[in-house]
């Protein structure tokens, strides 16, 4: 043992009620600091400051207010004509008062509060379309007269109501509040309340809910709820596995001293630091779990060891610290890695979500080399039933089975694994990339079938927000620069994926129409300033709810073009939005237009998405491969480590994505995990390994030696993990859902690796006769790996 790590290893001991009175005094002061985490899943709080995407949005906040809206979407009942019925009308008016009473509420649009504006005895007239709600029992002949308007409503139809009048739709466009989904959560929440209070499904109403603050309040919840649930459970059964393995309550309660302690140490980390809480980081808490319990089984399985073989608690722990000391650090730093080259990412949440995650191992490390063994050496028994140190059945399995098995086998195990390899490298071209937002939740859950209901009848609930800048003020009443942006409305509502965009020249052409007699051929734009100008001023005249805020801004500079757009793969988002950016840039040149909008902020986390798995993989490879040479001070070792951590990942990536999944940030963050935890179990067997090998065992001794120093603790790391990752299967979040699948396939495939791939490569490199193993020392491993 070096004079390093016995010394640390001895003062721990020796001062142990030290080391124990200090951890308990930092978990009681981390508390202190949580109050000021927050959760924050806004769509411009993933973006970084000074990002083309986020400004503009910002300029769109800007100029024209509140962007989101919380849409209620419904149908007619069966056996009703259509909406227009005086219980479907009544509720919509109910709905509609609800959320105009609303805090967080700014406009309301719904059939009950519906305006239209057209002639009256040759003067202009805005109206409501219901004038008396509450007298539509008495006299129903304003339903037939809503029918007779709205057939004729351009400005509503396909936007408001579809045109068979069976689905209509209600848009509360929400307060914007920068950096902050509490009151999304806030609102739907007491939407939902309020529906279920009045009872509409009982009286046969099917209602819809989506848009941004609906997904926001979904986001938030499900993982919530699922985490309430799935952490403890993933605690509770790695517990019980423990308890089974050691048959000892003490031995199974023992690694909660490091997973709460570093939970509760990283909590305070996050919260000094002022990262919130985030969709992209509520995987930190079961990432923390599984890490500390893999620090804690190599060290644990080292201490009961040592006490078999006659060592007192105070040695055993001692020599468990002093043993595992630089093996437990390299891991420590080579997970770090991992997680911090997710920094490359140009997501606000990832870079969060990187720093906090390589924090984490290193408090792993600190509390898996100071407080763990302060608490063990306290221990004076042994775990019941295991006091044999001799002949084993899982000994005798890993160090003398399975080596037999691999290297009789060793030049077959080599080519699969050579394959295997060859094979996961040409699937990385066939990773798909989409985060689109579908895809967080079950295929069968109501929010998605809610937003496939709304790309059937209304285009979706997301907006291509086109922003023109006049470059003058009062820009939007110049009629030659009208007529560009009608030809290029006109133009985007073309596309098959698109539905009738809404601007102010909308109701330009509505005023004009209603001045004319009702007359459609007057459905036309202004011909002049002057004219533009007498239309806005003799509409405004007439005293609408609708003052045309959100379509140009109080200067009248700029003007907005809102484009419904379906909810798709974000691939062939990109490629249309790709399409709109070459036509503009060549036919539409002449006009100064910016796009923004929920859709494309969306689309641009896809691409930063993408472009961050593989930078971040690939700096991950790049790092821990050069840590490996540090570490092992040999390039065949360092090569042949690193492979049965990293085929895994990408293996697991080519093969999903052949099924037809895609990935997202989740399964990204999943990567990032998965190597460093893949990479514990390689260090820990290489490093034993070449420990015999540097006393002058055999190639083949040193194998066996290997697996059975590190073997049942490797094993048991991975069965605990992969149990423990499969518990998220149960989760109702998708990327949940694929956490567990996809670490529990990794970590699978990555046992396999250390255990048969790896011993069978060393066999093919450091080839030498099969030998006996009566020269091989069982010892710990000692100094530097």
């Amino acid at each position: 043992m070096s004079q390093f790590t016995q010394a640390w290893s001895g003062t721990v001991v020796q001062y142990r009620w030290w080391v124990i009175a200090a951890t308990l005094i930092l978990m009681a002061l981390a508390p202190l600091s949580l109050h000021r985490l927050y959760y924050d899943n806004a769509n411009e709080s993933y973006f970084l400051d000074n990002d083309p995407n986020l400004i503009a949005f910002d300029n769109l906040l800007e100029h024209f207010g509140d962007t989101e809206y919380l849409v209620i979407g419904i149908e007619a009942r069966a056996g009703d004509r259509d909406v227009f019925h005086t219980d479907t009308i009544t509720m919509i008016d109910e709905i509609t008062q609800f959320l105009e009473a609303h805090e967080h509420v700014t406009q309301v649009r719904s059939l009950s509060k519906y305006q239209y504006t057209h002639d009256d005895g040759g003067l202009l007239a805005t109206d409501d379309l219901f004038e008396y709600i509450d007298e539509l029992e008495s006299d129903p002949s304003q339903l037939e007269a809503a029918r007779k308007i709205m057939s004729g409503e351009r400005l509503a139809l396909d936007t408001l109501i579809t045109p068979d009048f069976q689905h209509t739709r209600i848009a509360a466009r929400v307060e914007h509040i920068k950096n902050e989904s509490y009151h999304d959560v806030a609102l739907v929440s007491d939407l939902r309340n309020f529906i279920d209070k009045s009872a509409y499904t009982d009286r046969g109403f099917h209602l819809r809910l989506s848009g941004t603050p609906f997904v926001n309040e979904r986001f938030e919840t499900i993982t919530k709820n699922d985490l309430a649930i799935l952490n403890p459970a993933m605690g509770l059964i790695m517990m019980l596995i423990l308890l089974v393995v050691f048959r000892s309550l003490f031995a199974m309660a023992i690694p909660l001293i490091v997973i709460i302690s570093t939970l509760f140490f990283l909590k305070s980390v996050q919260a000094i630091i002022g990262f919130p809480n985030t969709a992209v980081n509520s995987a930190l808490t079961p990432t923390m779990i599984i890490l500390s319990m893999g620090a804690c089984i190599h060290v644990m399985v080292e201490f009961f060891q040592a006490r078999r073989e006659g060592a007192s608690p105070k040695d055993a722990a001692k020599k468990s610290t002093s043993d595992l000391f630089y093996a437990i650090l390299f891991t420590s730093l080579t997970t770090a890695f991992g997680f911090i080259a997710l920094s490359v990412t140009e997501l606000r949440p990832v870079r969060e979500f990187a720093v906090l995650a390589a924090i984490g191992p290193m408090i792993i490390f600190l509390m898996a080399t100071t407080t763990l063994p302060a608490v063990l050496s306290f221990i004076p028994w042994l775990p019941r039933g295991r006091k044999q140190t001799q002949g084993q059945a899982f000994d005798r399995f890993l160090s003398e089975t399975l080596t037999r098995f691999t290297y009789q086998n060793r030049s077959i195990i080599g080519v699969v694994g050579i394959l295997v390899t060859v094979f996961s490298l040409y699937s990385i071209q066939h990773i798909k990339v989409d985060s689109n937002v579908i895809n967080y939740f079950k295929k069968h859950s109501h929010v998605t079938q809610d937003l496939l209901y709304f790309n059937d009848h209304f285009k979706g609930v997301s907006n291509l927000e086109v922003i023109v800048d006049t470059g003058e003020e009062g820009g939007v009443k110049n009629p030659n620069l009208l007529k560009r942006v009608e030809a290029l409305q006109a133009w985007l509502e073309t596309f098959e994926e698109t539905g009738n965009a809404t601007s102010v020249l909308d109701f330009y052409k509505q005023i004009s129409q209603s001045l004319h007699g009702n007359n459609e051929a007057y459905f036309k734009l202004p011909n002049s300033r002057q004219m533009a100008a007498q239309f806005l001023l003799l509409y405004e005249n007439t005293g609408p709810d609708e003052d045309l805020s959100d379509l140009k801004d109080f200067n009248e500079q700029y003007l907005r073009i809102s484009v419904p757009m379906i909810n798709m793969d974000e691939t062939d988002t990109t490629r249309l939005l790709n399409k709109i950016y070459r036509v503009i840039d060549t036919d539409f040149s002449d006009l100064n237009i910016e796009l923004t909008g929920s859709l494309t902020m969306n689309n641009a986390q896809n691409f930063y998405t993408n472009n961050g798995m593989f930078q971040s993989f690939g700096i991950a490879i790049l790092v821990i491969g050069i840590s490996f040479l540090f570490l092992f001070k040999s390039l065949k070792h360092g090569v042949i480590a690193l492979i049965p951590s990293v085929v895994p990942v990408i293996l697991t990536g080519g093969l999903v994505s052949y099924a037809g999944i895609a990935l997202d940030l989740g399964t990204m963050i999943v990567g990032a995990m998965t190597i460093g935890i893949a990479v514990d179990d390689s260090i820990h067997v290489m490093s034993r390994y070449r420990l015999m090998r540097r006393r002058g065992d055999s190639t083949h001794n040193a194998i066996k030696y290997a697996l059975r120093s590190s073997g049942r603790a490797v094993v048991l790391t991975s069965v605990i993990l992969i149990t423990g990752f499969s518990v998220m299967l149960a989760g109702n979040f998708m990327p949940f859902i694929y956490l567990g699948l996809f670490s529990a396939v990794i970590m699978s495939l990555a046992l396999l690796g250390d255990l048969i791939f790896m011993p069978a490569l060393l066999y093919l490199v450091d080839g030498e006769p099969e030998q006996t193993d009566t020269n091989s020392t069982i010892e710990g491993v000692t100094e530097n790996v």
